[in-house]
């Protein structure tokens, strides 16, 4: 697992260095937080991780967090968005991290570095959008697609967005984080699973707070109604996901 952050960090931060040269007048927030992972697999750790926030929008890229990209299309009116880029998944499996036994036998599965392209329609009522993307590392093939809606609610200096999604997964993203292989089921003796592509329901909310000196608290919960093609994985030990980050950024 190590060794995939490790690689995977690299990346980010390079891209948010050279970013952050490039667009030093642009800059408008920057600060750090934690994120909290549930693994979905039987008897793994969940994971604590820490991460750089920065806040850059131009009229030619964007870093938000560690999403990072070029903005291929904003209206004037700020109705419609279009961009490409990129962002690290969520997903780890590392056998050294389950004390499950027989699931100490089978790969690792590495995080992803998606790259994705959306398009998002923002309307008064709130805003639509649409997510493709792919792994760029080459850890897990296919293919994942988001939907989703979010409703802004601004209360003075804070702003509580709580919105609904749905996530549909090909075949081959599934069978390289929930498949079991036959050649992994021989080893571990772990029944072996191929599944099919998944439509997984989600909730989520976010939450910022502008405060009088330039400080901006952050918080993102996520909840995912995992489907029958993840739930019936011999790995897999919940039937939900569930992804809570909080930090915060200083504004320049």
């Amino acid at each position: 697992m190590f060794k995939s952050l490790k690689k995977l960090s690299c990346i980010v931060f390079t891209l948010l260095i050279t970013f952050s040269f490039i667009s030093e007048s642009f800059a408008h927030s920057a600060g750090g937080g934690l994120v909290w992972i549930r693994s979905p697999y039987k008897g793994h750790d969940d994971y604590i991780l820490p991460f750089p926030s920065v806040q850059v929008d131009t009229k030619y890229f964007f870093i938000k967090g560690l999403s990072l990209g070029l903005n291929l299309y904003k209206d004037d009116a700020g109705e419609h968005e279009l961009t490409l880029g990129v962002m690290p998944g969520s997903l780890i499996f590392d056998p050294d991290k389950t004390d499950e036994f027989r699931l100490k036998f089978l790969d690792k599965r590495d995080i992803s570095l998606d790259a994705y392209i959306q398009y998002i329609r923002t309307f008064n009522f709130g805003s639509f959008g649409a997510k493709i993307y792919m792994d760029v590392l080459g850890n897990a093939d296919g293919f994942g697609i988001d939907g989703f809606y979010k409703l802004p609610i601004y209360i003075n200096n804070f702003t509580l967005s709580p919105g609904v999604g749905i996530n549909f997964t090909s075949e081959e993203r599934n069978q390289y984080y929930y498949g079991v292989s036959l050649a992994e089921s021989k080893r571990s003796g772990v029944i072996a699973y191929e599944p099919e592509a998944s439509i997984t329901p989600f909730v989520f909310v976010e939450a910022s707070l502008l405060t009088e000196n330039g400080l901006t608290f952050f918080a993102l919960a996520k909840y995912s109604f995992y489907s029958d093609e993840i739930t019936d994985s011999p790995m897999v030990g919940e039937d939900h996901g569930l992804i809570i980050s909080a930090g915060a950024m200083y504004n320049f």
